[in-house]
């Protein structure tokens, strides 16, 4: 054997040391198999976990969705929630104002989708019933 040749390390052992890695590995290749086998309840476990998981992922998302809706409602309302003309006393204090038809229709309909955001968004959290909030438009 030359300096440049190193014997393998299975060639320089013995042959019970051989069979006893043999007889190690296929132990354990057993014991692998046979868990495989009997991994039919883990295997379901995992699976419906990972269902699970996905549906409540999916709700998290629905309910963000949800919330920025109810601030985009809000936020419109806030816009137009305000009289068209104002009438005010001597000392500047606001006595009374007038809306236009126009202006109280758009905050009829703007406390109207903030109304049904909010049934959707109480009905998923309190009764988990999740398809008004999937039927919300974005």
């Amino acid at each position: 054997m030359s300096e440049n040749e190193n014997p393998t390390p299975e060639a320089s052992q013995p042959e019970s040391v051989q069979s006893e890695k043999d007889s190690a590995v296929t132990g354990m290749l057993a014991d692998i198999a046979e868990r495989i086998k009997e991994s039919n309840p883990d295997v379901v476990r995992r699976w419906t976990s990972a269902q699970v998981e996905k549906e409540v992922s999916a709700r998290v998302d629905l309910l963000d969705k949800g919330m920025q809706r109810r601030f985009q409602c809000m936020s419109e309302l806030n816009k137009v929630n305000r009289p068209d003309v104002e009438h005010c006393d001597a000392n500047g204090k606001v006595v009374g104002g007038h809306y236009t038809k126009e202006r109280a229709k758009a905050i009829k309909e703007a406390k109207e989708a903030l109304a049904k955001v909010e049934n959707a968004l109480t009905l998923a959290l309190t009764k988990n019933e999740w398809q008004k909030l999937k039927e919300l438009k974005g």
